[in-house]
């Protein structure tokens, strides 16, 4: 179907964790951010939440963990 195109697919990656409610927090507020800018109804944007070990991600050659 041609609406799942114009549907947005957003990819939090990040190294940690994070606790549920501060996802929901993070949630609403990309997801109002979607329809106040690019008039995405909140029903069409999609949020995923990679959490990274910290061993796992590197900066300038560098593991964090």
């Amino acid at each position: 179907s041609d609406v799942y195109k114009r549907q947005p697919y957003i990819n939090v990656k990040l190294a940690g964790k994070l606790d549920k409610n501060q996802k929901q927090e993070i949630a609403k507020e990309i997801t109002d951010v979607m329809q106040r800018v690019a008039n995405k109804p909140p029903s069409y944007t999609y949020i995923v939440f990679d959490e990274v070990e910290s061993e796992d991600w590197a900066i300038g050659g560098n593991l964090l963990g």
